[in-house]
């Protein structure tokens, strides 16, 4: 191992290094707490002993440096000390000091000490990388998810479309689609699985393999509602998880919009006089129950109207004071952004008015948001 000696005394600094570098240890010694510190952010060192007290800076305030200083490595400190006292020891303890040794020195004691250090930065090495590698994979985990969804809104006639989707991890357990069908037709899907973890994120994906084969069947919103809890309901319920879901079939040809919910957010449908209707229909959430009767609706998207779909991680976004953003809060966003030339303009407005709700916080939650816009002229938009 690589150790720092931080000691002012001459005679115990050389007394040191002999004692160090006979059990086969690389050292390098400083005379003062500054000295040490200067030397200590070269880095590359495993264990550092100093003294606790010496002129410039005292050995529990060069720990306390190095404890604040660290990255990755972990560094083993030793506190050598003719003070043994019990507030010393839990001073120097409340520093970040792993061990001390005694004046006058023991040769033994300090081989006891460094067999321990030895084996605390070798476990300290084993977990960075275990957690290092963790990372990669949930980096690559993120990616694939990332692909999950649409890599740019499908073309329809006569309206304008956008996605967003920012997981508050690095996966999440928010998803949408949109899936546009031979006869022009579309398909909206937002769904929100329960938390933000990986298992979230499995599911999702389990979950919009069901969800994207019923729509392309050819099933109407509340058929691809009750598909996809029979087939989800038996994992889900192992887990300790549901899926929330609201599912639209589009039409272009005369604005129809026939839905269904599972428990979801409802819509908010922003007529162009600036009224907003919330389309919502009966239906628990997916892996509740495992029989469940969807009700469906319909309504009709008019030229100039607006259709917001979002998950619990909009509304839900607390500012400083824990405040919650909130549906008023929502409709009034989208109220301010809807005269916004287009829809993703529109969404990215909502999205600043939360964002400033909430200070530019990291989200506590996944932020997804859907919209379509009909055009007014009824021309592609």
């Amino acid at each position: 191992m690589r150790m720092l000696i931080a000691e002012d005394s001459a005679t115990s600094r050389l007394f040191l290094r002999r004692a160090v570098e006979e059990l086969g240890h690389q050292c390098v010694v400083a005379e003062d707490g500054e000295q040490a510190w200067s030397t200590f952010r070269g880095g590359g060192f495993d264990v550092v002993i100093s003294d606790w007290l010496m002129p410039g800076m005292n050995g529990d305030e060069l720990c306390r440096r190095i404890r604040a200083d660290q990255g990755s490595a972990y560094t083993y400190f030793v506190m050598l000390t003719s003070l043994e006292d019990k507030e010393h020891v839990l001073r120097g303890m409340e520093a970040g000091v792993d061990d001390y040794l005694t004046k006058p020195l023991d040769p033994n004691d300090l081989k006891a000490r460094l067999i321990a250090a030895s084996r605390v930065t070798a476990l300290h090495r084993q977990i960075v990388a275990q957690q290092r590698e963790l990372n990669n994979e949930i980096a690559m985990a993120a990616d694939i998810q990332r692909g999950l969804l649409p890599a740019a809104p499908p073309r329809v006639p006569g309206a304008d479309l956008s996605g967003w989707c920012e997981p508050a991890a690095n996966v999440g357990g928010d998803y949408y689609d949109l899936l546009l069908h031979d006869d022009s037709s579309l398909t909206l899907l937002i769904a929100d699985v329960a938390g933000h973890s990986i298992g979230s994120a499995l599911l999702m994906a389990m979950a919009r393999s069901v969800l994207r084969r019923e729509a392309e069947h050819g099933a109407e919103p509340a058929q691809i509602l009750d598909a996809t809890n029979r087939a989800m309901y038996g994992d889900l319920v192992s887990a300790g998880l549901f899926i929330t879901i609201f599912c639209a079939r589009y039409a272009p040809a005369d604005g129809v919009l026939l839905y269904a919910n599972a428990g979801h957010n409802p819509p908010m449908l922003l007529r162009a006089g600036g009224e907003i209707d919330e389309l919502d229909a009966d239906g628990a959430a997916v892996g509740f129950l495992p029989d469940v009767s969807f009700e469906q609706r319909a309504d009709v998207i008019a030229p100039g109207d607006a259709l917001l779909l979002y998950t619990d991680g909009v509304v839900e976004a607390p500012d400083e004071g824990g405040e919650q953003f909130g549906e008023q809060r929502l409709a009034s966003a989208a109220r301010s952004a809807r005269g916004r030339t287009g829809a993703a303009a529109f969404l990215q407005d909502v999205l600043a008015m939360v964002d400033q709700h909430t200070g530019g916080a990291a989200p506590h939650d996944d932020v997804t948001l859907v919209a379509l816009r009909r055009d007014d002229a009824g021309g592609v938009a």
